[in-house]
């Protein structure tokens, strides 16, 4: 055998070690145009997403749909239960749209602030005013829309680098597995494999 074809053969055999490695984590169907994130996967991410963020105490799956954030601020305690539905590409940033599943749920153990959410829930029906969030992040009844800067999200760049700016991606999660369905074929040429395998730290 030459010695291009040595190299050839060692580069396929790391890849098919990385997609055996991997395969508990993504499943991913090209015919359905289909890429599945297991629960294995969006629990390693919801950890990764709690040491990131200082004002998120806990984001963990629900049983059945979504996701529950809590997240605290001044001394309050916000629990959000909320499924991600749609991603757009753009070159420079992402727009992101969420649904709320239930109304905000607000917990405190200071007495003043008891009363300040009692008259929030009262006179506002407990909705988020949108004066009071980040600019990149706005409310609309039951959606929460938000804009991040492409490079904060790895992970998708990882998996979707090649797809047009412009694309939209539709995601599901149910029972703890996050589907997300794009408008072209996937295969594991795609990614960037040594990429996702050092966001998970798997190696």
């Amino acid at each position: 055998m030459g010695v291009f074809n040595k190299v050839t053969a060692m580069f396929q055999e790391s890849r098919q070690f990385l997609k055996i490695s991997l395969e508990e984590y993504i499943m991913f169907s090209s015919e359905a145009k289909q890429l599945t994130l297991t629960k294995k996967m969006v629990l390693l991410l919801c950890q990764q997403a709690e040491s990131r963020v200082e004002q998120l105490k806990s984001l963990v799956t629900h049983s059945e749909e979504g996701l529950i954030a809590t997240i605290e601020y001044k001394k309050i305690q916000v629990k959000l239960h909320f499924t991600p539905e749609k991603i757009t590409l753009h070159e420079n940033c992402l727009e992101g749209e969420l649904r709320l599943l239930k109304s905000p749920q607000f917990e405190t153990e200071s007495i003043v602030y008891r009363y300040l959410i009692a008259g929030w829930t009262t006179f506002l029906g407990g909705k988020l005013p949108n004066g009071a969030l980040p600019k990149e992040v706005k409310i609309e009844n039951n959606k929460v829309y938000y804009t991040l800067p492409r490079n904060q999200l790895q992970l998708l760049d990882s998996f979707f680098h090649n797809l047009e700016n412009g694309s939209a991606l539709m995601t599901n999660l149910k029972q703890g597995d996050l589907t997300i369905e794009t408008s072209v074929a996937l295969s594991w040429n795609n990614f960037k494999l040594q990429n996702l395998l050092q966001l998970l730290n798997l190696k």
